[in-house]
């Protein structure tokens, strides 16, 4: 879908005289609208988390950065925390995009990305898993279920489908984490009574 977006704005912008100085403010002014849309339902979720102040207990395992040699990390936290962080890291995500495409505007003219980059915020903002939840008032359950993952962009053109972990296997991966957990804690406990 994105790279239909993509090729469909470019298609579109194609046929823009983008010499023209009207036609760039109503870019920019298209632009600049998405980008406080985009803000703005990043608010409103903040806000819809804050306000069910959900506190059930989340555990999952942080799984590490491929090729790092390191074991997956347990993670204790609760569903606001979960979403709150979720969230959080969508908006700084989205203010480096705007800071980087200020600077290929101002500094070099550039007007094309400024189309694509109207609609694509918006369509991820509105259909990432935490605006399904708090937005659009659908249950977390099956694909919206924490800890979310992330989509893997290039899954459709490789064909390349990742077995979602059943929920027995990943109960037991999160108790075998913590057997480790508390077994390092101990450890480190009767180091220092030596």
């Amino acid at each position: 879908m994105n790279m239909a977006i993509v090729m469909g704005s470019m298609q579109i912008t194609n046929r823009l005289d983008l010499e023209d100085t009207k036609t760039k403010q109503i870019i920019l002014g298209a632009y600049i609208t998405a980008q406080a849309f985009v803000v703005g339902i990043s608010y409103l979720i903040q806000r819809r988390i804050q306000a069910k102040k959900d506190t059930t207990v989340l555990k999952y395992l942080d799984q590490p950065k491929p090729m790092s040699g390191e074991q997956p990390k347990l993670i204790t936290t609760t569903n606001m925390d979960y979403d709150l962080e979720q969230n959080a890291q969508a908006q700084k995500q989205a203010l480096i995009g705007l800071a980087l495409m200020v600077f290929l505007h101002f500094q070099f003219g550039v007007i094309r990305p400024l189309i694509v980059q109207s609609i694509l915020p918006v369509k991820n903002a509105l259909q990432s898993k935490w605006a399904q939840v708090h937005v659009f008032g659908k249950p977390a359950e099956g694909d919206l279920k924490r800890p979310w993952k992330a989509d893997n962009p290039f899954a459709a053109l490789t064909g390349a489908t990742e077995e979602p972990q059943s929920e027995a296997a990943e109960k037991a991966a999160i108790k075998k984490a913590e057997k480790a957990e508390s077994k390092a804690g101990s450890k480190s406990e009767s180091k220092k009574d030596l």
